[in-house]
């Protein structure tokens, strides 16, 4: 592995906007890809007990250190400050976070591990490591095979349910491989003692790089009219047997609150295997698979009955997909911050509809000026706001302002740095300097 330039690192203040361990894992991988060391001061500062490292961000942080050689001062529990400074690989050099390896079928793959330790989640670490896989050289063109282990179901955090149906898909359709992921072992953050699990993800090489322009949005003529309601919904609930039952009653009661009642829905139970686990994904699919609005909820109050508990989450879970939906947006207010680090490393302008604001209730209903709802659809909604984007969302684009010198607006568009370009004759190294010296200027 050839070792980096001396470069003077790249400050942030941990306490930036959301000011938690988005800037955080963002940073690591953009860092990880560009060999760009970076130092993070006030780790996770806006967060109560103190902030710092936790084990699900040290297992990013030692997972990215492994991969890229990296120089690394404060990777320990608690610390405030990071220094990171990843080195570059040389040609035809293999990451030492990756072996290859023989199937039984003869395929021969690479393979790496992503342990957090703790039932800590691992749809947060995947944040900082998917990408740096996807967008990295390796010496041939093979899938492949990440093995995770820690909390695939935590509070605040995005599910393996929603990694599988949501956050995949969505990456498949900007032009990502179709990666498919294999679940071994449910880990909770709730119920009678964290537990870990596990889960296998297959990723097919990234072929074209640098990746292609996209946009992900409705048609113009679209953005300015009423959203179109689902195809479908499909329901994922994961709680005791005894409830199942229960929510079957009750959801298509609840749904029907926002959504014509003649949308085609699909229930999926599984047990929790627990009194103390539940959790609920609501899944608004489109015609033609063009995307998917979710929303979930874990629940994590004392369960003093779990037919009053489902019945608070199919409530709240209905009203928030409601929202989004009416919202007229093709990603979530859970989604839109995680795909900012493809629409900045990918080739030019790349649009991601942010939606509109909606009204109170959610309902995608308005009155007019003189206090009569507009009940017929398909009505113009120029007079709408667009949708402030989330904290969560504003922070991964300011890591990639300071990283990589895009920016975005808000309108959701963003003008990528075509990362990779070196592999079809470019040098995608200079044009991230390139822009970051532009943003610099800029400032």
């Amino acid at each position: 592995m050839a070792p980096s330039k001396d470069k003077t690192p790249i400050e942030l203040d941990g306490r930036t906007l959301e000011g938690g361990g988005q800037l955080l894992r963002n940073a690591l991988c953009l860092s990880s890809l560009t060999s760009t060391p970076i130092k993070i001061t006030n780790i996770r500062g806006n967060r109560s007990g103190g902030g710092g490292l936790k084990p699900q961000h040290l297992a990013c942080v030692n997972w990215l250190a492994h991969a890229t050689n990296a120089t690394v001062e404060g990777a320990e529990k608690g610390s405030k400050t990071l220094l990171f400074r990843p080195k570059a690989l040389g040609e035809e050099e293999l990451s030492p976070a990756f072996e290859e390896k023989t199937l039984e079928n003869g395929k021969k793959v690479y393979v790496c591990k992503l342990e957090i330790g703790t039932a800590g989640s691992t749809g947060l670490a995947l944040q900082a490591v998917l990408p740096f896989i996807l967008f990295t050289k390796f010496p041939e063109q093979r899938t492949v095979v990440l093995e995770v282990s820690g909390g695939t179901n935590v509070d605040g955090a995005p599910s393996y349910d929603y990694i599988t149906h949501v956050l995949l898909p969505t990456l498949s359709r900007i032009g990502l491989p179709r990666i498919t992921a294999t679940l071994q072992k449910r880990g909770w953050s709730t119920g009678n003692g964290p537990g870990i699990g596990s889960f296998t993800l297959s990723i097919p090489p990234l072929t074209t790089l640098p990746l292609p322009t996209f946009t992900y949005t409705p048609s113009p003529s679209t953005t300015t009219s009423r959203p179109e309601p689902p195809s479908s919904i499909t329901a994922i609930f994961l709680a005791p047997s005894t409830t199942h039952t229960h929510i079957s009653s009750i959801l298509p009661t609840t749904l029907a609150h926002h959504f014509p009642p003649t949308i085609p829905l699909h229930i999926q139970t599984e047990s929790s295997l627990s009194e103390k686990r539940i959790y609920l994904l609501l899944l608004a699919h489109f015609p033609g698979d063009t995307h998917t609005l979710a929303s979930d909820h874990l629940y994590v109050r004392k369960i003093r009955s779990l037919e009053r508990a489902t019945t608070e989450m199919v409530e709240l879970c209905a009203k928030k997909l409601a929202e989004e939906v009416g919202s007229g947006a093709w990603v979530d207010g859970w989604l839109r911050d995680q795909v900012v680090v493809f629409q900045a490393l990918a080739r030019g302008r790349c649009v991601v509809f942010p939606g509109w604001e909606g009204d109170e209730d959610g309902d995608g209903d308005e009155e007019d000026e003189d206090g009569d709802e507009d009940s017929e659809g398909g009505g113009e909604v120029e007079s709408r706001e667009l949708r402030e984007p989330t904290l969560h969302a504003r922070t991964a684009e300011w890591v990639a302002k300071m990283m990589l010198g895009v920016k975005f607006d808000a309108q959701g568009v963003c003008e990528g740095v075509a990362f990779g370009r070196d592999r079809e004759g470019a040098n995608g190294v200079e044009e991230v300097v390139k822009g970051l010296e532009e943003v610099q200027l800029g400032d």
